[in-house]
């Protein structure tokens, strides 16, 4: 009997934790551009993907579909990998901001950098971000936007109510079947 209920506890759950989804959508610099194309809205001057002296940025979008279309958007992150080049003394300072106002200013190190993105700024499918250099030089390498998100869903899902006398009556059918077996 504590192994149906427990099973039935577990498919339950799980059935639970099955809806959500994530979309990823990658932007790669090279020094003409970017891979995709159509990602790149423009730079300063120089190689596309370095950021070479004071006043030096490139702008991006990230742009996505997302599949199976989205009900709700829970959340999103945005990485950034940014690269010193180490050929100075002084550091290096970079300063970014996103259409969603999320903004940040540091002094810049080879790793990545991970923002938390407001979601209500996803839903056309399009976001856009600029990096730029304060002092020295550095390299971007790429940028990440995970969007996490319920998809919409044709299946009804059952109230709580509904998932408790399902459950009811499995235990009521234990109960008869072992009622039976004696």
């Amino acid at each position: 009997m504590k192994k149906i209920i427990l099973l039935v506890a577990f498919v339950l759950c799980m059935a639970g934790a099955a809806g959500a989804e994530t979309l990823t959508d990658t932007t790669l610099f090279t020094e003409t551009g970017t891979f995709a194309a159509e990602d790149y809205v423009n730079h300063g001057w120089g190689d596309v993907n370095k950021l070479n002296s004071i006043g030096d940025y490139v702008t991006w979008r990230h742009q996505f579909t997302f599949d199976p279309a989205a009900d709700t958007l829970e959340s999103a992150k945005l990485i950034i990998s940014l690269r010193d080049d180490n050929d100075r003394l002084l550091p290096e300072f970079g300063f970014g901001w996103t259409e969603s106002g999320t903004w940040d200013l540091g002094e810049v190190n080879t790793g990545n950098y991970a923002y938390n993105v407001n979601v209500n700024f996803m839903s056309d499918g399009v976001f856009q971000v600029t990096v730029g250099s304060l002092l020295g030089d550095f390299y971007i390498d790429q940028s990440v936007l995970a969007i996490n998100y319920t998809p919409v869903s044709n299946n009804a899902v059952p109230e709580p109510a509904t998932i408790i006398l399902f459950g009811l009556g499995l235990m009521g059918l234990a109960g008869v079947r072992r009622k039976f077996q004696k």
